[in-house]
């Protein structure tokens, strides 16, 4: 009987803890980022590439020479192939804006400028590339060589 007692409150314990979790202050915004591959131009190009023992795709999109700055998606993770349509429902960013969106949420989280930045702390990040007249493909990516700018 008094162990009956004890696993309803345990239960009841357990369930309270689950469902009174609040959501993050700060949630990740999601971003999407057309790649378009550039003839001529070096530094814009997208290749197989490992990244910490893991194959996966880079994308380099600066079309400077200060550096490259890449985006990684993993073999791993699952890609979308979505009819051309569905980009009409997305707001591409550029680097421009999410340097300032980046600054927004450090701002508002910590108050200023913080030493070390990790945009893939700030954003759920995708980049979209056409394939044809009719299909895209949806890139999960995580940020890479971020201190690159433009």
């Amino acid at each position: 009987m008094i162990a009956n007692k004890n696993y309803l409150f345990i239960l009841l314990f357990i369930g309270i803890a689950v469902f009174s979790q609040e959501k993050p202050p700060y949630p990740k915004d999601t971003i999407h980022i057309k790649y378009e591959f550039k003839t001529g131009n070096t530094w814009n190009n997208k290749f197989d590439r490992k990244y910490k023992g893991e194959k996966g795709i880079y994308f380099n999109i600066v079309t400077n020479k200060s550096g490259d700055l890449a985006l990684f998606a993993s073999h791993k993770s699952k890609f979308d192939t979505l009819n051309i349509d569905y980009i009409k429902s997305i707001k591409f960013l550029d680097l421009k804006k999410i340097k300032e969106l980046e600054s927004n949420y450090y701002k508002d989280r910590f108050g200023g400028n913080p030493w070390i930045k990790n945009k893939n702390a700030v954003f759920v990040t995708y980049v979209i590339e056409q394939i044809n007249e009719d299909c895209i493909v949806k890139y999960p990516v995580i940020w890479r060589n971020e201190g690159v700018t433009d």
